[in-house]
């Protein structure tokens, strides 16, 4: 990774990864952790992988899930998301006003915390943990392969980038990144899940 000296006084407008991205980099990290582990994970766990990539945006009162669940047009859903999506909003707003958008949560200090919590709550479901873990960390990843980087070391105001200049949020590079890393996934997908291609066998045409 590539320090810049000192940490700009702002987050500029769009230097983030759209929830998208973030969703295939947790994808993408929970089927490269079982390739590395052997582990074949439930397809359950894949959604958890993509809460947690976007969870360390929660100090964002404007993201996916800083600004909480939308409202559900079904009364029983509504009420049911209600407590977690005024949670979220809670929490947005600590964060936010505490330590700032894209600090304590960005950090190798943030993601050994809530590894921390992860193995207190759920040690003894290794698939949902390492899901948790692995897609909030590819949250970090992917964030610092854009121009305003990562704080790796916070507290200490250093920001991080993984290319130099890194790559403007929301334009033609990220699209590609995303791409690429799609294709990495699936490929991953297949090796992890060998059932997967016997289906894709059944699909091809006769």
């Amino acid at each position: 990774m590539i320090p810049d000296s000192a940490e700009p006084a702002r987050l500029p407008g769009g230097e983030t990864m759209n929830a998208t991205t973030h969703a295939i980099f947790g994808v993408g990290a929970l089927t490269g952790a079982a390739l590395l582990t052997g582990m074949e994970p439930p397809l359950y766990a894949y959604p958890v992988a993509v809460v947690a990539a976007w969870l360390p945006d929660v100090d964002n009162p404007r993201s996916t899930l800083g600004n909480g669940l939308s409202r559900q047009k079904n009364a029983a859903l509504n009420a049911v998301t209600r407590p977690v999506s005024w949670a979220l909003r809670t929490s947005s707003f600590f964060l936010v006003r505490v330590v700032g958008h894209r600090t304590l949560t960005h950090s190798l200090l943030g993601l050994a915390l809530f590894a921390l919590v992860a193995w207190l709550l759920l040690g003894g479901y290794p698939n949902l943990f390492l899901a948790l873990v692995v897609g909030a960390g590819s949250h970090i990843v992917a964030d610092s392969l854009n121009t305003w980087g990562v704080p790796l070391l916070w507290p200490l105001k250093i920001q991080f980038r993984l290319l130099p200049g890194g790559v403007r949020s929301g334009g033609a590079a990220e699209f590609v990144v995303a791409l690429v890393v799609l294709g990495l996934t699936a490929y991953a997908l297949f090796e992890v899940h060998p059932a997967l291609r016997g289906l894709l066998g059944l699909l091809q045409p006769l």
